[in-house]
């Protein structure tokens, strides 16, 4: 996973969080074989994708990064108001160097942990062309 998909899919987030409400299902599991995933209406698939797309973002911030890092990706990508590093630095009376610094090791940390996550998983295809015929 590259440094831009990685920010593509913090950047993301909040949609894949609002769009994983909005699926119905609300305890989808991730199935097992691609047969199982065949016997799956397009909402579920794509509710059983951004489920673990969301549960494993989350994951990765809260138990990999530290406290200053987490801070950092929240602050930039995560909350409802995004904050530039400069901004960031500012606020909490940090020089930039150490706000630049925390971002590019939780980015290093995350893109790590969050590799499993397959571009197939993460870029949703609007496929209802091919159920409406």
């Amino acid at each position: 996973m590259t440094n831009d998909q990685l920010i593509q899919l913090l950047t993301d987030y909040k949609s894949y969080k609002f769009a994983l409400k909005n699926v119905g299902k609300q305890d989808l599991g991730i199935p097992l074989y691609q047969a199982e995933r065949m016997r799956m209406l397009p909402n579920e698939w794509d509710g059983t994708r951004y489920a673990r797309i969301v549960e494993m973002i989350d994951g990765a911030i809260n138990e990999l990064l530290t406290d200053d890092q987490r801070m950092v990706i929240m602050r930039k990508y995560i909350d409802r108001e995004n904050a530039s590093l400069t901004k960031i630095g500012k606020e909490k009376n940090i020089h930039c160097s150490s706000i630049s610094r925390w971002h590019t090791e939780a980015l290093r940390r995350l893109r790590v942990a969050l590799e499993p996550l397959t571009s197939t998983e993460w870029e949703i295809t609007n496929v209802d062309h091919m159920l409406s015929a």
